[in-house]
């Protein structure tokens, strides 16, 4: 078997690492660790200037800031791949860039895991509305059975 385990550093993702491996402990099974890094473009919003034209970050590449961001998605990963080792569980980490719901998704096309397993931030009815719920999106697009951890 084989599990895939989306990693953002919240305390549900750790969750949803902790159900992998009880679950592929036993099975001697193989857990794929994913951490999607969004785009810088992400981060800052597009703003309006007195002319009317729309300016946003895609056109100020600051290299050293997508390395550290990279790294720290990289960092995740790491300490997601120790606690597997702990638990001797084989792990492999994927690190990809993008909107997280939809790398995920995609992502499961690609490695066809038997199950995918993401955390829940638990948000409100408001929050999803306006920020969207990557578990959510992911239980109605994904590929893979989805398993959603709190």
């Amino acid at each position: 078997m084989k599990f895939l385990v989306a990693i953002d550093g919240s305390q549900a993702s750790d969750h949803a690492l902790d159900t992998a491996i009880s679950f592929a402990a036993p099975l001697k099974s193989e857990i794929i660790l994913l951490s999607v890094v969004e785009p810088l473009s992400s981060y800052v919003p597009e703003v309006m200037l007195p002319t009317g034209d729309w300016v946003g970050w895609r056109g100020l590449p600051d290299v050293e800031l997508e390395h550290k961001i990279l790294n720290a998605g990289q960092a995740l990963l790491q300490k997601a791949q120790d606690t597997c080792a702990k638990a001797q569980v084989e792990s492999r980490t994927r690190l990809e860039t993008g909107q997280p719901r939809d790398v995920i998704c995609l992502v499961c096309k690609d490695e066809n895991p038997d199950l995918l397993i993401v955390g829940s931030r638990g948000l409100g009815s408001v929050e999803r509305l306006m920020l969207g719920s990557v578990s959510d999106y992911v239980v109605h697009h994904c590929v893979s059975p989805v398993l959603v951890v709190r």
